[in-house]
């Protein structure tokens, strides 16, 4: 009887072949789309004007990411595949033009500024309206953090120097 070419190539999924690097990513991916559904803005108990009202969300309340934006979220939602899809290239062991984990921090890093930008850099209002950050918008940008030191991890740790160019 003759093995099949899969089990000599160590079968279809060999998850041996995975590094530290993305199940850190999985897991900051996972975190991160978990995040979506906690609380990203919160408004004032004690201000009648606080609200948000894009998500139709009024004072003593808050919001998740789902109610208050229309297409970060779903972005986020793409970001969080980028690690899953390292893991199967890195399982199946295709080859790749590229170091693997270089897309994952990209799109960690890429993810971290657009949560940032829409939480404090361009998205706060004015203060006399009282709208907080809540939990989630922190683990979102912790865990779009982890998925960027994930991706570094992946790419500088776990694959093979190059070597300049006349040395043997």
């Amino acid at each position: 009887m003759e093995a099949s070419s899969a089990d000599e190539r160590g079968g279809y999924l060999d998850l041996s072949r995975l590094s530290p690097g993305e199940f850190l990513g999985m897991g900051a991916a996972l975190v991160l789309f978990a995040s979506l559904w906690l609380p990203w803005f919160t408004t004032d108990e004690s201000n009648r004007n606080s609200a948000i009202e894009s998500a139709g969300i009024g004072f003593d309340d808050s919001a998740n990411a789902w109610q208050v934006f229309n297409t970060l979220d779903w972005l986020l939602v793409a970001a969080c595949a980028a690690p899953f899809i390292l893991s199967w290239i890195v399982a199946r062991a295709h080859k790749l033009t590229w170091k693997p984990g270089e897309v994952t921090m990209v799109v960690g890093i890429t993810a971290f500024v657009l949560i940032l930008c829409n939480g404090i850099i361009l998205g706060r209002p004015e203060p006399a309206i009282d709208v907080g950050l809540g939990i989630g918008y922190f683990v979102g940008l912790i865990a779009s953090a982890g998925m960027l030191v994930a991706g570094y991890l992946r790419q500088a740790f776990y694959t093979t120097a190059r070597k300049p160019p006349g040395v043997i």
